[in-house]
Order: C-alpha cells, then sequence, then structure tokens
C-alpha cells in the first residue's frame, strides 16, 4: 500500500510530465511540427495489441516522436488526454520515491487519474515508456501487465538495441514488436528544408513509385521497369537536381541528426558529434555492460572511423589497441548494440563460408564520422577520394533502411562480395531471395574495368541485376543500372 505523501509526490510528478492533461494539447516545444517517415509507420502500430518497442541510438528523435504520436491520439484519433499516460525514465527521480514505480504508478492512476479502476476500464489507455530500459524489471514489469489482457496499449523506446533484445527475449516474446528508428534519411532532410507541401507530395511519389518498380524488376529479374521508373522519376526531378544536389552536400557532412539540421556552423555541429559520442559511450556502453576500460572503446570508435566501409581484421585490431581478440569482439558487439556500428558479412549461401571471411565495419553516421576524423568541413567537399567514402557509408546506411522497409525485420543483414582475385563488389543487398550487388562510385567516369567485381558476380548470379550509385549519370548498360546518389537515396 502506497503512503499518501508517496502518492501525492508520484501524482505530481504524472501531471509534471503528462502536461496534456491540463492543457488538452502537446506544446509545439514537445511535438515538433515537422513528422519524419516513421511517425507515419508508427501511428497505425500503436493502436496493435503487441507492445510497440522503438529503439535507435541517442539524439535522433525518439523522444519527439513519441510526444507527437501521443498528439496524434489527441487531435486525430479524438482520445481523451488523461487516457494517455506518458513517463520518461531518462531521470531518476520516480526510482527515489518508490522502489517499484510501475506497479505504484498503475495503482494510483486509474483510480486518481482517470476515477476507473484498471480492472473495469472502458476504453483504450495508451501507456509511453521512454528510455524503458532504465527501469529496474521492465520486461517482467510489463509482460504482467501485458498478460492481464486489459485495454491498455504499451509503446516503449531505449537506445540499446541489446538492452531490449534481451528483455524482449527473457519476458516478451511473442508480445513485443520492435521498430528499429536512426538518424533522418535524405528524403526526410530535405522535405524538412524545403516546407513545401507539394514538394513534399512529389517526393514522396517518387520514393513509392520507385521502390514498387524496384521489387518488381528484383522479382522478374528484369532491370528495365526500375530504369524506366528512374526515367520518369528523373524527369520529374529535374527543376529540382540544383536543389538536391546542396542538400547533399549538407547531408555529406552532417547526415541527419535532426539537432544539427538548422545549425550552419560546422565547427558547431562537430561539437555537439562529439559531445554526443561522449555521452553515448560513457553513459550508455561503459554503464550497461560494465567495460573495464573505456579509452580502449573510445580508441577502437576513432580507427574505425577513420577505416569505415573496410574489411576489418580482428588480429590486427586487437594488437594496435593492445587487448585480447575477445574483447575487441565483444566491443563491437557493444558498438553495433547501440547502432554506432554496421558490420557486413561475405555474401555467400554457406552460412560457414561467411563466418570465416572477414567483415566490413562501418560507422553508422557520416557526421560522427566527420566530426572524429576531422573532416566535418567544408574541404570534404573538394576531396573526391573522402567524398567516395562518405558516399558508401550513406549507400549502406539507406541499404539498410530499404531492406528494412520492404522485408521487415528486426535486424536487417547487408553482405559485401569478394572475389579470390580481389575484385569487390562494395554491397550485396538480398531481397526476396535475391542478391542485389550495388557498387558506390561517386563519379561519372566509370569503366568496364572498374566494375569488374560486378561483372563476376553477376556471371555466377545471372537471376540478378546490379546498380552503379554515380554523380550524377543514369544509363542502362546490359543488365547494370547506372543511377544518381541523390535519386538512390530518394528512394530508400
Amino acid at each position: 500500500m502506497i503512503s499518501a505523501e508517496v502518492g501525492q509526490r508520484i501524482i505530481r510528478i504524472l501531471y509534471n510530465q503528462n502536461i496534456w492533461w491540463s492543457t488538452q494539447t502537446v506544446p509545439n516545444t514537445l511535438s515538433k511540427p515537422f513528422k519524419r517517415r516513421d511517425f507515419y509507420f508508427l501511428k497505425d502500430k500503436i493502436s496493435e495489441k503487441e507492445i510497440t518497442a522503438v529503439v535507435g541510438p541517442r539524439q535522433i528523435g525518439k523522444t519527439t516522436i513519441l510526444y507527437q504520436l501521443i498528439e496524434h491520439l489527441i487531435k486525430n484519433e479524438n482520445v481523451d488526454p488523461r487516457r494517455i499516460l506518458y513517463l520518461s525514465f531518462d531521470y531518476p527521480y520516480l526510482t527515489t520515491i518508490t522502489e517499484t514505480p510501475m506497479n505504484d504508478i498503475f495503482e494510483i492512476y486509474p483510480t486518481q487519474i482517470l476515477h476507473e479502476p484498471v480492472q473495469k476500464l472502458n476504453d483504450t489507455i495508451y501507456v509511453f515508456l521512454d528510455e524503458v530500459c532504465k527501469l529496474k524489471d521492465w520486461s517482467r514489469i510489463l509482460k504482467g501487465w501485458y498478460d492481464l489482457k486489459y485495454p491498455i496499449n504499451f509503446v516503449v523506446s531505449d537506445s540499446s538495441i541489446a538492452d531490449v533484445l534481451n528483455g524482449s527475449s527473457e519476458s516478451l516474446v511473442g508480445r513485443i514488436s520492435p521498430y528499429t528508428m536512426l538518424s533522418m534519411k535524405f528524403i526526410d532532410m530535405v522535405i524538412y528544408h524545403e516546407k513545401d507541401n507539394n514538394l513534399d507530395i512529389l517526393f514522396n511519389k517518387v520514393n513509392w513509385n520507385l521502390r514498387d518498380a524496384f521489387c518488381i524488376s528484383i522479382k522478374t529479374s528484369d532491370p528495365k521497369t526500375f530504369y524506366n521508373e528512374i526515367k520518369d522519376a528523373y524527369t520529374a526531378l529535374v527543376p529540382y537536381e540544383g536543389k538536391l544536389e546542396i542538400y547533399l552536400q549538407e547531408y555529406f557532412l552532417k547526415d541527419g541528426y535532426p539537432e544539427l539540421l538548422d545549425i550552419e556552423a560546422l565547427t558547431s555541429c562537430a561539437e555537439k558529434l562529439r559531445t554526443y559520442l561522449n555521452l553515448t559511450l560513457y553513459k550508455d556502453i561503459v554503464r550497461i555492460f560494465d567495460v573495464r576500460d573505456p579509452k580502449a572503446l573510445e580508441d577502437l570508435v576513432m580507427l574505425l572511423a577513420d577505416t569505415s566501409s573496410q574489411r576489418a581484421n580482428y588480429d590486427t585490431l586487437s594488437k594496435t589497441l593492445s587487448i585480447k581478440r575477445d574483447t575487441l569482439i565483444k566491443y563491437l558487439d557493444y558498438l553495433e548494440s547501440i547502432f554506432m556500428i554496421f558490420r557486413a558479412e561475405f555474401y555467400a549461401k554457406n552460412r560457414a563460408s561467411r563466418i570465416r571471411k572477414q567483415k566490413k565495419i562501418y560507422l553508422s553516421n557520416v557526421g560522427l564520422r566527420n566530426a572524429l576524423i576531422g573532416t566535418l568541413n567544408e574541404g570534404l567537399l573538394r576531396d573526391n577520394v573522402e567524398l567516395g567514402k562518405v558516399a558508401e557509408m550513406l549507400v549502406h546506411e539507406h541499404c539498410k533502411r530499404l531492406k528494412f522497409c520492404l522485408e521487415p525485420g528486426f535486424e536487417p543483414e547487408l553482405f559485401y562480395w569478394r572475389t579470390t582475385q580481389g575484385e569487390e563488389v562494395d554491397i550485396i543487398l538480398e531481397l526476396f531471395r535475391k542478391p542485389v550487388p550495388i557498387e558506390s562510385k561517386y563519379s561519372n567516369d566509370i569503366h568496364k574495368k572498374d566494375l569488374k567485381g560486378m561483372y563476376q558476380f553477376l556471371k555466377e548470379h545471372e537471376e540478378s541485376f546490379g546498380i552503379v550509385i554515380t554523380k550524377d549519370r543514369f544509363d542502362l548498360r546490359e543488365n547494370i543500372i547506372y543511377i544518381p546518389l541523390w535519386l538512390f537515396l530518394l528512394m530508400c
């Protein structure tokens, strides 16, 4: 039984975090006007019975999207604001009041706020739990409430995929539906800056049409459907090509962190990204995984930023960092669990062949990479070698998003391919059980000899067609499509 004093303190906290109970609306400072594409997907998911889990790195807008979903429920679904409960566990004050905050809240909230016993709820209530993994035994607690089958829809968020996976594997199997959210895609960034509803409609139409044609071409093993749609999209977007190139340059430099969109000073962007790294490493990884050598972890991130998109030799990395190979692998697992890196295996049907080969490691965000190695400045845009590396990182990141959209899964896999002679294909995107080889060549001067790996792969996989990402060239040669980077990113 909760004491009266504790009960009053909890009620004050609830009103403080749920201002819409008093104002009937979510302030614009919390629910930002611009809605990225993730919002439109999630607004349909929150009505499902499964617990929706939004996971992704820090500073990419997870909390904002929770507030936008709350505003949507109030304005568009006519949900009584009091039937929407939001709690953030990013601050420790709840646990200083009570050792069982969720159970105490569910004792107080229905009776003191809704004036309905939880056993007799008439309409659905929506419960949003932000940074839920900071709540002790969160998965067990949610399982208990979920299994009671009350009309409660849960939406949770966290910054660590590992914590969510561990919790869901222990208690919430079959009860939780994870959704991975990363920094804003190129199309989101363009639409944010344009603030023009007609362009919003045009870009979205191009996006949907290209994706549909891409799927048809993969299923039929015929690149012409996709190529013809690319021609139509290119024609429609020619008047905006200059603008799109400018936005792409901005994206090359700082990627899609929402906090950086309106900051023009690149030095300020770099400083914020370095602060973000420190917060992520020391507040997430070191705390969650009890890392004993945080300096080695930080050095590892710096090394990966400098060699992003290259094949990694674990023995060389462990020797360079003076740590054991097993420790290195654990550190890489930790970094992947908080979305700081992506790893790509060698493409082979045989699982053993994949494991034996070296993995390619990508830093997941080009803005962070640039901030760490000192290239977040205008000089990057004049350095063709560095631009080529950044372009491949963007292509890889957007291919993961495309894979997730077309074949939803918790952790979409991408691969690379390499011959014994050393000819390589940057990315293998497998869709509908067919591999699509993708080469990132941020140039227009591309010759057949530059694509030896691509031609060899297509010779061995005759059901496939290839894609080459260029600067602004589009073409169809044999069964290889050449597509400008800005247009490919708009599709993903």
